[in-house]
């Protein structure tokens, strides 16, 4: 029987591999389904020779290790898993077996969607928010306390003195996986390939601030330690009553026929949510009869898990393209044959680097497997090798920029290729649209297409040509009439104006984003003092790290970005950085503010920006501890609470004039 053990030990080695991948680099290399899988092989070989079973293998574990940077948290009640299922005869044979174990009882099934996220337990003592930590291994999680206060739907101190513990799931909406993803493009970071890999991977950050700027959010779905409440349903209302976030799209079903049809529903509108699902969690509602049902070493036999089917399909790839970012890194895209997956039509998908590209071993004409990673991004995950052709060549990256035709640069320790031509045109045009971006230098009517037309008339090459733009030249283009040409001109006029902050980002410095540009701006105060700064100082500086560092001192290494400073400078684009002096007795300073409705004079951000430089704090949520709300139009809940609590609350524009006023 060797062969067998032999088996065994090959898949549980896959399978913790597998696991580390997904848990603690938070970079999954297989699907959820082929995962699944191999997954039940083991359990199908460890049920028919238990005697073979391993320490170490999967199945004996709830979740994966814990990463050693992080405090260890014990559970005081196990965070167990969900069995799962993937089809609707595998939820009928749960029912039955539910059946078996509550013959004389009225079984009742509430349905809720199951957050593609990272799960949570967070402890309150006496009302207060004193603890949170990830499942870990499902006995020991990661004490992630002082990132989970940085998720505003998450209440730090409750309406009364309670002490319970609530578990959960944390996420990234779609929405701000895009705007995350966008930024770390911007800053040429690698993005992450889907929002459950960013949100684990923010919430595990050792420092809370970065963990901060990633607008993480929550559904909280269980209540631990209340004994007040006999249900899963009561369990969700209570933590409402609480003010915690709560899926509101859960449905208590009658029966499994109810089941089947939330199942369905969900499987055909999962991609109208604003945040990611991977499928929908089925659970006795009742405690009592949970108890009778009791559980297994692993997970509780009251619940499953329905998975949906990941959607691969398989097309051709007919070429692949390649584009050259603002930091020279050149990215291959793959050209399919169109084809309609997760409800749109995809014809390219991502192949990211070299590194993959050889690891997936792309030749051109192969049929390859796609799949949209997080059902945003398609991804190329695997050829079909049994059809390839014979005579098909492998596909290498070029050692030729595709733009400037230059010799390309790649580094053994480097997955990208890079261009390093100052002069290359798609790196200028991308570097000019950075310039005049809306948070660099936010010249308006200075969009992306505007920015290539003067590129390849010649009118512009460089940044520092759009301050010797002449009407006469650019009147006679395409969609450049007289009044858009007039407001093109002034802004870019007006842009000398800048703040040093936006300037320092609108540079393009690799790893230097907009916060950075802030601790920069203040702690330099100009741009010709910021050009000559030292290792020493920009590692000294709050959050500025290495990386950070390296990237600033490579930059004002190169003579051309020295000669584009001072080009600035003569041009009398050299603010400098003067702190705001704001009276510290004005109305907004230290106190909570949470604003809520339609802004129509000011953008949600301005006016959280105006009130944080008042020293005001923004939350999300209205609590007893909040000071004032701020209303605009169609405002509901947050106000009506606001109320209730008989806290101040002031119109938008009687706002707007208090802050004229400080």
């Amino acid at each position: 029987m060797q062969h067998i053990k032999d088996e065994i030990l090959k898949l549980v080695d896959l399978l913790n591999k597998y696991s580390y991948q997904y848990y603690v680099d938070d970079n999954p290399t297989v699907s959820d389904t082929e995962y699944d899988t191999l997954y039940k092989q083991l359990e199908k070989l460890e049920k028919k020779y238990p005697e073979y079973i391993l320490e170490n293998s999967p199945t004996r574990r709830v979740g994966d290790v814990v990463l050693e940077e992080f405090q260890k948290v014990t559970h005081t009640i196990p965070m167990l898993s969900l069995s799962n299922t993937f089809s609707i005869d595998e939820i009928n044979d749960f029912d039955g077996r539910i059946r078996k174990l509550l013959p004389e009882n009225k079984i009742e099934y509430i349905c809720e969607l199951k957050i593609d996220g990272l799960a949570i337990s967070i402890n309150y003592e006496n009302g207060k928010l004193i603890e949170a930590a990830t499942r870990g291994d499902g006995m020991i999680g990661e004490n992630v306390t002082e990132n989970i206060k940085t998720i505003f739907s998450i209440p730090k101190i409750l309406k009364d003195n309670k002490t319970f513990e609530v578990r959960g799931e944390v996420y990234l909406p779609k929405k701000s996986f895009e705007l995350l993803n966008n930024n770390r493009e911007k800053n040429g970071e690698q993005l992450f390939a889907n929002p459950r890999n960013a949100a684990a991977g923010s919430l595990r950050q050792l420092d809370s601030k970065i963990t901060a700027k990633r607008k993480l959010s929550a559904f909280i779905y269980s209540v631990v330690g209340e004994n007040d409440i006999d249900s899963q349903e009561e369990a969700l209302i209570l933590a409402k009553e609480y003010s915690f976030p709560i899926n509101t799209n859960y449905k208590l079903c009658k029966n499994i026929t109810e089941v089947g049809e939330y199942i369905k529903y969900w499987e055909e509108n999962k991609n109208n949510l604003p945040y990611d699902i991977d499928g929908i969690v089925i659970k006795v509602n009742s405690f009592s009869s949970q108890e009778i049902v009791g559980y297994t070493q692993k997970s509780p036999r009251w619940a499953t898990a329905y998975k949906f089917p990941e959607e691969e399909l398989a097309t051709k790839l007919l070429d692949v393209e390649l584009s050259v970012g603002r930091t020279g890194i050149i990215t291959p895209v793959a050209v399919l044959e169109p084809i309609n997956i997760s409800g749109s039509v995809v014809s390219k998908a991502s192949l990211h680097n070299k590194d993959i590209i050889n690891e997936l071993d792309i030749h051109i004409g192969d049929m390859v497997i796609v799949k949209k990673a997080g059902e945003i991004i398609p991804k190329v995950v695997r050829v079909v090798r049994e059809l390839r052709k014979e005579n098909s060549l492998k596909y290498e990256m070029p050692n030729i920029c595709p733009s400037c035709k230059e010799k390309t640069i790649t580094r053994e320790d480097d997955p990208f290729t890079r261009c390093v031509n100052p002069n290359c045109p798609e790196q200028n045009i991308r570097k000019i649209i950075h310039f005049a971006s809306r948070d660099a230098l936010n010249i308006e009517g200075l969009g992306d297409k505007v920015v290539a037309t003067l590129y390849e008339k010649k009118l512009i090459q460089h940044v520092i040509d759009l301050y010797s733009l002449k009407k006469e030249k650019i009147i006679d283009l395409e969609r450049m009439g007289e009044k858009s040409v007039d407001n093109l001109l002034n802004a870019i006029e007006d842009s000398k104006n800048i703040s040093l902050d936006r300037l320092i980002y609108a540079l393009g410095i690799l790893n230097v984003g907009k916060k950075a540009g802030k601790i920069l701006a203040e702690n330099y105060g100009t741009l010709l003092s910021f050009s000559k700064a030292t290792m020493e100082e920009l590692i000294g500086l709050q959050d500025v790290g290495k990386i950070t560092a390296e990237s600033i001192i490579d930059y004002f290494s190169d003579k051309n970005n020295l000669k584009f400073i001072s080009d600035l400078i003569a041009l009398g684009i050299n603010p400098t950085y003067t702190k705001e002096k704001i009276s510290e007795d004005n109305l907004f300073n230290e106190k909570t503010v949470v604003l809520t409705g339609k802004l129509i004079s000011l953008t949600r951000n301005e006016a959280k920006e105006s009130l944080e430089r008042l020293g005001a704090k923004v939350t999300g949520s209205v609590t007893k501890n909040t000071d004032l709300v701020v209303t605009g139009e169609k405002a509901g809940s947050k106000l009506k609470k606001a109320k209730e609590l008989n806290i101040s609350v002031i119109s938008e524009e009687e706002f707007i004039n208090l802050i004229k006023e400080v």
